[in-house]
């Protein structure tokens, strides 16, 4: 009897070639890693800029349409400011000139990877949209991060980056 070789060739992948494969998959997740932590802080940060600036925007439209001054603030408590220029325990936007007599809206702690400051304890808006205390102006950073900055006007104006 004479033996015939099967025509057809082998089909799939060996064990070898898969552990390539995955070893070459390895090392470009390693590479990827740092950048995208560094995605993840820079989009926490846009986040947080993007927040402070709308509850300006809403503490500036609620003093004009309540005809009284409204303030943001360092959050102590959930009703109750604090007399630091650090934000990173979060913020409230309340009614009242310099005490917060009815918040409106409460801002939680920051991550720990971020930072918040302003060269004022309290940003207040008079019953015609213009700041009370003058220019004031707050730092978004943190770990790795370059600094947003936000500035409110003696007018009134919130300009960010």
């Amino acid at each position: 009897m004479k033996y015939t070789a099967n025509s057809q060739a082998q089909t799939g992948i060996t064990l070898v070639e898969l552990l390539i494969v995955i070893a070459i998959a390895a090392i470009l997740a390693s590479l990827a890693g740092p950048s995208f932590s560094d995605f993840i802080n820079r989009t926490r940060q846009n986040s947080v800029v993007s927040q402070l600036v709308s509850d300006l925007n809403r503490a500036r439209s609620e003093a004009i349409k309540r005809n009284t001054p409204v303030l943001l603030c360092e959050r102590a408590t959930d009703t109750a400011c604090g007399n630091t220029n650090n934000l990173q325990s979060g913020w409230l936007v309340c009614v009242g000139s310099t005490a917060c007599d009815t918040p409106l809206s409460v801002h939680a702690a920051l991550p720990a990877t971020l930072t918040l400051n302003g060269d004022a304890s309290k940003v207040q808006f008079r019953p015609n949209g213009s700041s009370g205390f003058g220019s004031v102006t707050l730092t978004a950073g943190g770990t790795g991060l370059a600094n947003k900055i936000i500035q409110v006007s003696v007018t009134g104006n919130i300009s960010r980056p």
